[in-house]
């Protein structure tokens, strides 16, 4: 940014201070790049008034001109001017000549009025950018692609390095200690649940509190040090927070606990049933956790958060976007509806034709009855045949049928392949306990030859599994099976006496629920050892 004012100011050799007689003394009719990308530059970096210093006199000195347009109402609706932006994107829509300004023009005016919460006009304004793409499409024609941002590498993604779930805990357990129930929610829960982990691609943590806690929460964060963010509508159940150090997004969700259910979602008090936006789930309740930081909260049972939400939320699905792909949905109201039209057009406008299809067909699957919403997923679909492109595929968020298995796998042979091929053949996904060198030494008396670690590594490389697990529990109990979505639980036995000890460990399980596959005769850990160990005596046999 320094570098950027250096070159502006020393091509036009007068100060940003000086914006306006600067404009009049050096402006002909073309406007100087460098100055439109000064002001780009400035509404990036957040430095409103340097981009309005520039932008105010230009709107001024070429009213018509879109480039100036552009920037100054990306400006406005950042800096609580929406109210000024529809009479000027107006004036501008009426003076383009192409549908695709056009559209563009229209989206503005749409996402102005959106913010201005008059969703009737707002989703008029969007239907005429749908419309006008849909009439680009049928010409053959396809806005151009924008460069796509570049991914972060994983030593800079504070969601990889384990920086933003160590905030997430300290902050929780902040809260807890205010007595505050504070847990975390949506995508963030979605990633400890699923993952262990934060999903490596969010972009901000989610927590959630009860409404009647929802005042003291607010304030307690903000006395921790996180700045509240300006949210471009008001609601009165959610909040952005920013981090100042990490500038990482906090988002907190405010739930009202009923008596047979617990809400959320966008809550708009003083408007129609059509401006809210409620999630609804079955009750669930919050149990305390030891974290490094302190006591924090979380779900007794995260999975009816989590099926609530996602429906088969084991299956990863990065187009997924909560605000209109919400299961529990009580209404696809208008409010949703916008912000559906709003980030399809956004996408077909910037040229991602995939990502505008899954907005489309999430808007289908929630009002098959929306005819904007099918026409776009068409024409979507027509253009990507004509520009050879894969037409996009939603997953179908069919139940899968889970298989869990426990095993050793030492010196990782066929088998080895042989049981986990079997395995995985009984469902659609399969998850393996490694289990403990100590487990190993109890059970067989030895400790196995290679480490835990070393056999979990062998064992994730095999393409029949799914996940892979060290937590060696005791027994296999029809809780545990329940608590993490399993159906079956299988295994192989190589002798009567193993045969006897897999039925004890799981013998809390249904017969429904347990598998005993074929084992491969032939073949095992001991029988490789010996064939090590005859093979080294033959050679030093063999040696003079």
């Amino acid at each position: 940014m320094i570098k950027m004012q250096r070159r502006f100011n020393r091509s036009y050799h007068k100060p940003l201070s000086s914006t306006t007689r600067k404009f009049s003394e050096i402006m002909t009719t073309a406007i100087p790049e460098e100055i439109l990308s000064a002001a780009k530059e400035y509404i990036v970096a957040g430095q409103f008034n340097a981009a309005d210093a520039i932008l105010s006199s230009l709107k001024q000195e070429y009213p018509l001109s879109k480039d100036v347009a552009r920037l100054w109402c990306s400006l406005a609706m950042r800096t609580g001017r929406t109210a000024e932006v529809p009479t000027y994107a107006e004036n501008i829509y009426a003076q383009s000549d192409s549908d695709f300004h056009k559209a563009h023009w229209a989206h503005v005016l749409g996402t102005a009025q959106f913010l201005l919460l008059d969703l009737t006009t707002a989703q008029t304004w969007f239907t005429d950018t749908l419309n006008r793409l849909m009439t680009l499409a049928k010409a053959g024609k396809v806005p151009p692609q924008r460069e796509k941002s570049k991914i972060r590498p994983s030593d800079e993604n504070v969601f990889v390095t384990g920086k933003a779930e160590q905030l997430l805990w300290s902050t929780c357990a902040e809260l807890a200690k205010s007595n505050i129930q504070a847990f975390p929610y949506a995508g963030t829960l979605l990633g400890l649940v699923r993952n262990g982990c934060l999903l490596e691609f969010d972009k901000d943590l989610d927590i959630a509190v009860w409404m009647d806690s929802w005042e003291s929460c607010c304030t307690a964060l903000e006395q921790s040090g996180w700045a509240r963010a300006p949210m471009r509508i008001e609601y009165a159940n959610y909040r952005d927070y920013i981090h100042p150090e990490l500038g990482i997004t906090l988002d907190v969700c405010g739930l009202q606990r009923e008596k047979r259910r617990i809400t959320g979602g966008f809550s708009l008090p003083g408007y129609p049933d059509d401006y809210q936006r409620i999630a609804v789930f079955p009750s669930f309740d919050l149990i305390q956790q030891d974290t490094n930081y302190g006591t924090a909260w979380f779900p007794r049972e995260p999975e009816k958060i989590l099926t609530a939400f996602y429906g088969d939320w084991r299956t990863p699905n990065p187009h997924w976007d909560t605000v209109v792909s919400a299961r529990n949905l009580e209404n696809f109201t208008l409010l949703v509806r916008c912000y559906a039209y709003h980030r399809l057009a956004q996408h077909w406008l910037t040229g991602n034709l995939e990502k505008a299809w899954y907005y489309a067909h999430q808007i289908a699957l929630k009002d098959p009855d929306d005819t904007i919403a099918l026409r776009s997923r068409q024409w979507l679909e027509q253009v990507m045949i004509r520009l050879q492109r894969e037409i996009p595929a939603w997953p179908t968020n069919r139940r899968q049928r889970r298989v869990y298995t426990r095993m050793v796998a030492d010196l990782f042979h066929q088998g080895h392949i042989n049981f986990l091929k079997a395995a995985q053949a009984l469902g659609t996904h399969l998850t393996v306990c490694v289990v403990s060198d100590e487990r190993v030494l109890q059970n067989k008396g030895k400790m196995p030859v290679m480490s835990q670690t070393e056999r979990a590594a062998a064992v994730a490389a095999c393409k029949y599994v799914d996940a892979v697990t060290t937590e060696t529990l005791d027994k296999v109990t029809l809780a545990f099976m329940q608590r993490h979505g399993f159906d079956v639980y299988t295994f192989a036995c190589g002798s009567e006496q193993e045969r006897q000890d897999k039925y004890r460990l799981c013998k809390d399980l249904p017969s429904d629920m347990i598998q005993e596959l074929a084992y491969t005769a032939g073949i095992s850990t001991s029988t490789i050892v010996l064939r090590i160990l005859e093979s080294a005596k033959k050679n030093n046999r063999e040696k003079p």
